[in-house]
C-alpha cells in the first residue's frame, strides 16, 4: 500500500497523527475513532438542527461543556481542571503580564467553571472543588496546628509554587511564550507526531500533584516526584524531537516544587518508546479494515478500572464492541 493510501486507510478509521502515548492502545483508539468522532456528529447535529436532542443526549454522555474560556472539554474530573487553571494562572502572569493577583482571580474563575459529567460522583467532585479553594494550610502548606485557622488554600499553594518553579526555569529568557503545536514525522511512521508544550516552544513543561482524599477530612499530600514520571517523560522526550531543546520540566505541589531537566539517555529512551508505540499502532490499523476490527485487536484491560470511569452506556458500549 502506497504512502497515500495508508495515511487514507488511517483517517479513514478516524486516526490522524500519534501522540505521546499515555494509555494501553484500546483506550486511544475508541478514544480518537469512536468518541471524538461521536461528539464531532453530536456538535455538528446540533448546529444544524438535526437530531438535536439525541445530539444533547450524546454530549451527556461525555460531560461535554465549555470551560471559563470556552473550550469545549470531555469527561473531565475536578484534578484535571485545576491543573489547566493553574497554567491560566501562571500564562497570565508571564505570557501576558497580568498582575499577580488579576492572574490568580482568572484561575479562580476558570476552576469555579468546572462542571462535573452526570456519571461522575458529583458531591465528591464538588467537595474535592471545594477542599482546592477552601484555606485550610499555613504559608507554607502544612496543616495548622489546633484552633489555628488555615491561611491559604490548595490552589493557591500550588499556584503559588509553580510560579516559582517555572520562574526559575525561565530564567536568562528574554521573552515567555506559551502554547504551540510542534509536528513532525517520526523514523519509520506514516503519520504525523503531533505535541503541544507548556512553554518556551518545548523548552518547558508544566505539571501539577493534588492533594489525595480531597473529598474527605483527612486529605493528604501528592508527593513530588524524585524523577520525572514515564509518561512525562515520553512528552517531553516528544518535544526534544520536535524542537530541538531539552525541556525543563517543573512539578508543583502545595508543598513546594521540583525541577528536572532529562539526559540525553533519557531522552532517547523516552523518544524509543513513542516510536515503537506509534509504529505499534500503525501496524493494528493496517491488519484492520474497520474501527470495529481494530479495537478487537487490542487488549481493553477491563480490570484497570481508572482506565474505563467513564458513563455506564459508553462503558457497555464498549463491551459490546469488544464482543463481551
Amino acid at each position: 500500500m502506497s504512502f497515500t493510501a495508508r495515511i487514507k486507510h488511517f483517517n479513514k478509521l478516524g486516526f490522524f497523527s500519534h501522540s505521546a502515548p499515555g494509555v494501553i492502545d484500546a483506550k486511544t483508539f475508541i478514544d480518537k475513532c469512536v468518541w471524538r468522532r461521536q461528539v464531532s456528529r453530536a456538535l455538528k447535529d446540533i448546529e444544524n438542527g438535526v437530531n438535536v436532542k439525541h445530539a444533547k443526549e450524546t454530549l451527556q454522555l461525555f460531560g461535554y461543556y465549555k470551560d471559563y474560556q470556552g473550550e469545549p472539554q470531555t469527561m473531565d474530573n475536578p484534578n484535571m481542571c485545576a491543573g489547566r487553571a493553574v497554567q491560566l494562572d501562571t500564562d497570565k502572569l508571564f505570557v501576558e503580564e497580568l498582575a499577580p493577583t488579576d492572574a490568580y482571580a482568572e484561575a479562580v474563575n476558570y476552576l469555579n467553571g468546572y462542571q462535573s459529567a452526570e456519571y461522575r460522583n458529583q458531591g465528591e467532585d464538588a467537595a474535592v472543588i471545594e477542599h482546592k479553594l477552601t484555606p485550610k494550610y499555613d504559608a507554607e502548606g502544612n496543616k495548622p496546628k489546633k484552633d489555628t485557622p488555615g491561611t491559604h488554600s490548595e490552589f493557591e499553594l500550588v499556584c503559588a509554587n509553580a510560579v516559582e518553579g517555572l520562574r526559575e526555569s525561565f530564567a536568562g529568557a528574554n521573552q515567555i511564550t506559551g502554547e504551540i503545536r510542534l509536528e513532525g514525522t517520526l523514523p519509520g511512521c506514516t503519520l504525523g507526531y503531533v505535541g503541544v508544550p507548556d512553554y518556551q516552544e518545548g523548552g518547558v513543561e508544566l505539571k501539577t500533584q493534588w492533594d489525595k482524599n480531597a473529598h474527605t477530612d483527612k486529605p493528604a499530600a501528592n508527593s513530588l516526584p524524585k524523577s520525572i514520571k514515564e509518561n512525562h517523560l515520553n512528552q517531553i522526550a516528544g518535544y526534544h524531537f520536535l524542537s530541538g531543546l531539552n525541556p525543563t520540566i517543573v512539578y508543583a505541589n502545595r508543598l513546594g516544587y521540583a525541577v528536572f531537566k532529562a539526559t540525553e539517555e533519557e531522552l532517547a529512551h523516552g523518544l524509543n518508546r513513542i516510536v515503537q508505540a506509534s509504529k505499534r499502532r500503525e501496524r493494528l490499523m493496517m491488519a484492520a479494515d474497520t474501527v470495529e476490527e481494530l479495537l478487537r485487536l487490542t487488549d481493553p484491560q477491563w480490570n484497570q478500572a481508572w482506565l474505563w470511569d467513564i458513563h455506564p452506556k459508553l462503558y457497555a458500549e464498549a463491551r459490546k464492541i469488544w464482543g463481551e
